[in-house]
């Protein structure tokens, strides 16, 4: 059975299309089409990327084309008769974070709070009773003291719309009567990958980076050969912030995910060792060999600089207040969070630090993705293997024989094949339940039998859950189908 994820196109969610992939699980995603993408093509460029990554194939999940936003996800009768066959268990990931909204008719409401609607009545209608909701640890708010894993409501407040939207989500997942499990994850602030400097997106820590990589750069080193960069913070430089990776928190997210005892409970995901706003200073200091921030408290009296006298200090601190207002109500105060349920079921994996090293990945990175300007690597796709057998299929008569196929690598599919004799009659989205018959292949293995570059028996070793007798059979029946069609479209 099938795992339905929404926000497969965000940063965690890349990276829990990859982990669930390589862990074996059957997933399928809830996807919008962009303006210059279908849902299936922007899935393939994400697959493509971790493949280009990890130097091997991976199994495409089931796309559905559908929007959070929208009632039942907007998803088509048939889409929705399929997850209501396929599918057991749903993680909600999709979530906007946009801080501040207009009214509760737009953003972040529209997504975090509507979304999250939509999706419990997408489960309750669809009988989905294993959910796992992705909320955010600073549901927490505006408290004082160690906020606790099994608490939710203790009369806080909020900094922002986006606190407070993520905040009455969860209130509704907890208020579901129809599940069997609610497991609900709490991450705190999510960087880029630690180990490759890798994210898609530039909030929070990266916008402070980016100001940073393009102010610094432009002023001239000193006789002493260091930059010079006046700029006074409104901080003592002891704050902590609550950073963790995201190749992490996937990491954690799954193992939970796969614990069956940990169904039903609240997990905070936070660094053990959250770094402070003096060593971020101090690391980017470093790295761009720039000297001149000074930390003068919370509340010290600031007069505006006199651009006549110190033109660098004076735009230093004009960008960062202008740039950095969103992100104000943070600078005081980051919460401390208890992790007693994390340690217990994932307390091994252990959080990587954000040191100097990883500091220094993301401005590399941030340089190299020209802070996300960069078009990313178009996916290159010259055979959807859902086409070719769906076009290969003659939906004449019924299908005596059910068999799976698993096609590995770019344009790959799971698919059901119904099989009549020697002929493909139809194909369903989803790999078949039961001990039936299984092709795992390579597109490009695929791709070659179609085009009659390489024989049928290509495909005879590749099969499981049947004999060799079986296993030839099947093989010359697709090989036949796949292979005429592209004759006959060739013609």
């Amino acid at each position: 059975m099938y795992t339905l994820l929404t926000g497969a196109t965000g940063l965690v969610g890349r990276y829990l299309v990859r982990d669930l992939l390589l862990n074996g699980h059957e997933l399928a995603v809830v996807v919008r089409p962009s303006r210059r993408q279908s849902p299936r093509e922007r899935i393939e460029e994400i697959l493509q990327h971790w493949e280009t990554e990890l130097g091997r194939p991976l199994p495409r999940p089931v796309v559905l084309s559908g929007d959070i936003a929208e009632p039942g996800f907007g998803l088509s009768d048939e889409d929705r008769e399929w997850v209501k066959a396929h599918v057991t268990s749903i993680i909600h990931s999709a979530a906007i974070l946009e801080f501040y909204g207009k009214d509760r008719a737009g953003e972040p409401w529209r997504s975090n709070l509507n979304g999250t609607q939509n999706m419990i009545q997408l489960c309750r209608d669809l009988e989905i009773r294993d959910i796992h909701h992705v909320s955010t640890a600073y549901v927490a708010g505006l408290q004082t003291g160690r906020a606790m894993e099994d608490n939710l409501d203790v009369g806080q407040t909020f900094r922002n719309d986006y606190e407070e939207s993520k905040f009455l989500a969860e209130k509704l997942v907890r208020q579901i009567d129809f599940a069997d499990h609610v497991t609900i994850y709490r991450p705190a602030v999510i960087s880029g990958d630690s180990l490759t400097g890798y994210t898609n997106t530039y909030h929070g820590i990266y916008l402070y980076l980016r100001l940073l990589a393009l102010m610094i750069p432009a002023i001239p080193p000193g006789p002493d050969g260091k930059r010079h960069t006046p700029v006074r913070l409104r901080m003592t430089g002891d704050e902590r912030r609550n950073i963790i990776p995201v190749e992490w928190v996937s990491a954690v997210m799954c193992r939970i995910f796969e614990t069956p005892e940990a169904r039903g409970k609240t997990f905070h995901i936070a660094p053990d060792n959250p770094i402070s706003a003096r060593q971020m200073i101090e690391y980017c200091g470093e790295y761009f060999n720039s000297t001149g921030a000074t930390f003068c408290g919370h509340d010290a009296p600031m007069e505006e600089v006199d651009r006549t006298v110190n033109e660098d200090q004076w735009m230093f601190e004009r960008l960062i207040r202008e740039n950095a207002e969103t992100y104000a109500p943070y600078e005081r105060t980051d919460n401390t969070f208890d992790m007693t349920n994390t340690k217990t079921f994932a307390g091994d994996i252990v959080c990587p630090d954000i040191d100097k090293t990883v500091i220094f990945r993301y401005i590399d990175y941030g340089n190299e993705d020209k802070w996300g300007k960069r078009k990313p690597a178009a996916a290159r796709v010259n055979f959807w293997a859902e086409d070719q057998l769906s076009a290969a299929a003659s939906r004449a008569g019924d299908g005596s024989t059910v068999v799976g196929i698993d096609v590995l690598g770019a344009g790959g599919v799971q698919l059901t094949l119904h099989m009549n004799g020697q002929s493909l009659v139809s194909v369903e989205r989803g790999l078949p339940e039961g001990d039936v018959p299984v092709l795992t292949i390579s597109s490009n293995d695929l791709a070659a039998v179609s085009r009659g570059e390489r024989p049928a028996e290509v495909l005879h070793a590749a099969w499981q859950n049947c004999t060799a007798d079986q296993a030839r059979e099947l093989s010359d029946a697709i090989a036949a189908g796949i292979t005429s069609e592209v004759v006959g479209t060739r013609s």
